[in-house]
């Protein structure tokens, strides 16, 4: 469920789910680490950019059509899938960009904050709406805590609210916006330059500022399956996917 392209010593991952909005199935999920291990095996690749596709969006998250049914075991199967895809682009020694567009939505907006630079179009939205729709958001909660501090953690996680592209480089959300036309032409110059970069100082840095943030993840595993068991079996959520899906649901 990906398309992988190279540019010059650059790979760019594109996401190609049949959603054009990118939701994260499982199927996405195991693409996405394979590509990126594949990547990070090669030795021709210096940076990788990982983009949502022209006219497509980033993700919006959680794919409903998985999720709209979880309970018990299956939520602690599916918050592992969560974290082993963070952790999986936090384990990446290359530099790394993430190609915004379209939707960054909860899982989605979680996702790009994994990658080490992020360059939004003009036209792009990052919103986490997770509490009004009855949805945890531990998870997100323990990311945005550990990279953008507490009180705009709260801000973000209460309020549920789309960000501007203001907001989003005034908050280190996004590194540059830029028109949507040549989204990939900036991710890709930025991914270059970090590539030019000596790769020793920079890949064992990476891992030295990365391990603690996987180190909260896991620590945030038993957590966050215990928070989505108890916001999942309030069927809080189930008004929204319903909405959301219609007669799929």
């Amino acid at each position: 469920m990906v398309i992988e392209r190279d540019f010059n010593s650059i790979r760019v991952i594109i996401l190609n789910h049949t959603n054009k909005h990118n939701p994260f199935s499982e199927q996405l999920e195991n693409s996405i680490k394979k590509s990126l291990i594949k990547a990070e095996q090669d030795v021709n690749v210096e940076a990788i950019v990982v983009y949502g596709g022209k006219n497509r969006s980033f993700s919006s998250g959680g794919d409903f059509n998985e999720v709209k049914n979880l309970s018990g075991e299956n939520v602690e199967t599916w918050i592992d899938r969560v974290i082993d895809l963070y952790c999986a682009v936090l384990k990446v020694n290359k530099p790394t960009v993430a190609a915004v567009d379209g939707y960054a939505i909860g899982m989605g907006f979680q996702f790009s904050l994994m990658f080490d630079q992020r360059i939004m179009s003009n036209e792009a939205k990052f919103i986490m709406p997770e509490l009004k729709h009855g949805i945890g958001c531990s998870v997100g909660a323990a990311i945005l805590g550990f990279t953008h501090g507490h009180n705009l953690m709260r801000k973000i996680v209460f309020e549920c609210e789309e960000l501007s592209s203001e907001l989003c480089v005034k908050y280190n959300i996004a590194n540059q916006i830029t028109n949507k036309e040549i989204l990939l032409e900036a991710a890709i110059e930025r991914a270059n330059s970090l590539a030019k970069y000596p790769k020793t100082a920079y890949s064992n840095t990476k891992k030295f500022m990365n391990k603690r943030f996987i180190d909260i993840l896991e620590e945030n595993r038993k957590e966050s399956k215990l928070v989505h068991k108890n916001s999942f079996s309030s069927r809080d959520s189930q008004r929204h996917f319903k909405k959301v899906l219609g007669e799929k649901y």
